[in-house]
């Protein structure tokens, strides 16, 4: 892939502490990493939709929507730190992560709580947060703030996951359909943290295959542009099946309420077989419809 990179950045050199394989100023000298810039719209797209189904919706309150506007910041933040690769829109790019998260896990862990308990939790969390914040851009380490949002993560699933079997029924379609939804987020975020790593251990190799190919194919092999996309998903997808769990809203048209292809997992091999007393139930009806 012949490309050289532009002899004056818009940006000036990058002063960001992370740097990704895709090359730098490659494609236009007012975007640093255009691939790594563009693939976080996925960020913003999930995050437009999410707040439009909540606005069909009657009496939603401001908590709802905050974790579709922390994914819509999380894809601007992004994008400007690849455009850029300074230093303080690294720092924009890694806080907007932990904005995003908190809400998610603020919503998860209250659910059956008690207004008195939902508060000090809020209070914790918040506190929590702002500890990390300045902890962070003070030091600039990674450890503290990549295992805190990985125990978020991992608490959210945890929790999500007891939220389907607590508020659906037993063998009902409802939970084969969301267990389906979820199973498939579970995988798209695995399959973009892997993306990640092998971005990183094998960017010599990425690299002279993506000179050997050639625009427009070589953007396949940008790793970390398709790590975007697959975290977008999937964070779209937790966001989305934790705001229907915790608001108690009645399970009807799973399907239709969530954007695809969570939409598509629902129905899919993710959501494993058809109950049996559905199956019967449908060949019921068939039978008296006839």
């Amino acid at each position: 892939m012949a490309l050289a990179a532009s002899a004056e950045p818009f940006w000036g050199a990058p002063t960001a502490n992370s740097n990704f394989c895709e090359q730098d100023y490659a494609i236009t000298r007012y975007i640093a990493e255009f691939i790594n810039s563009l693939s976080n719209l996925v960020y913003v797209i999930y995050g437009i939709y999410g707040v439009r189904k909540l606005r069909q919706k009657p009496n939603a309150d401001v908590f709802r929507y905050l974790p579709y506007w922390g994914l819509m910041a999380v894809g601007l933040c992004s994008a400007v730190f690849h455009v850029s690769l300074k230093y303080h829109t690294q720092m924009m790019d890694d806080l907007s992560m932990l904005f995003a998260t908190t809400p998610v896990l603020q919503r998860v862990l209250r659910v059956n709580a008690t207004r008195r308990e939902s508060t000090i939790m809020a209070i914790i969390l918040w506190s929590m947060l702002a500890f990390l914040i300045v902890y962070h851009v003070s030091t600039d380490e990674l450890i503290l703030h990549s295992t805190y949002f990985g125990g978020m993560i991992v608490v959210i699933g945890i929790r999500t996951m007891q939220l389907v079997n607590t508020r659906t029924a037993p063998g009902s379609e409802a939970r084969r359909q969301i267990w389906g939804i979820v199973r498939f987020g579970a995988v798209i975020f695995n399959v973009g943290f892997y993306l990640w790593i092998i971005d990183n251990w094998t960017c010599g190799y990425l690299t002279k295959a993506r000179e050997v190919i050639g625009l427009p194919w070589a953007f396949v092999f940008e790793l970390h542009g398709w790590w975007h996309i697959c975290t977008g998903i999937g964070a779209y997808i937790f966001i989305a099946v934790v705001d229907h769990l915790a608001s108690g809203e009645y399970h009807t048209d799973i399907e239709g309420s969530f954007a695809w292809p969570a939409s598509w997992a629902s129905r899919s091999a993710f959501a494993g077989k058809v109950p049996e007393v559905i199956e019967k139930s449908k060949w019921g009806c068939f039978i008296y419809m006839g």
